[in-house]
């Protein structure tokens, strides 16, 4: 199943590279997922190991006004199954201190696991370099499955741009 994921990456890569003559490939980041924190659930028992994979390109806009992006990749969600899924999104970032940047931002699109087989969003708060940062995702109390009470996630992942 990673490997689909990865498949449909690769496409979105390529067929980015071949429909725009001026991308480059800093225009292009890998997302590795890790972790998440459920909140409000001390029975759920949920999987808070999420590795995975995926990638970003940013396809518009600039520093001054924030970068619009698409993302594609897979994860293993919180039921411990692959979960897949496709967004778009927008992130602007700010220079705090030397090389180190502040970034805003939300995607929304299709997800598929994760108890969700359906449109999903989640904003997202980032802090690093312009190359690699961690980027911080939350959610309020959403229903985690048919026998789950109500639960908060907390996501983690690192983007880094070639």
């Amino acid at each position: 199943m990673m490997k689909h994921a990865l498949l449909a990456s690769a496409t979105l890569l390529l067929c980015a590279q071949n429909a725009c003559a001026d991308v480059t490939i800093n225009d292009f980041s890998l997302l590795l997922f890790g972790a998440s924190d459920h909140h409000g659930c001390s029975t759920c028992h949920l999987n808070e190991s999420n590795p995975g994979a995926g990638l970003e390109w940013k396809f518009s806009g600039d520093d001054d006004q924030g970068r619009w992006f698409a993302r594609a990749g897979s994860y293993r969600d919180s039921f411990r199954e692959t979960a897949y899924f496709g967004s778009i999104g927008w992130r602007k970032e700010w220079q705090i201190a030397g090389p180190i940047v502040v970034g805003l931002g939300l995607q929304a699109g299709y997800l598929d696991g994760s108890g969700r087989h359906g449109l999903a969003a989640l904003p997202i708060l980032s802090i690093g370099t312009r190359a690699v940062a961690l980027e911080v995702g939350y959610l309020p109390k959403v229903s985690a499955g048919n026998h789950h009470a109500k639960t908060a996630v907390t996501t983690f992942n690192l983007r880094w741009t070639f």
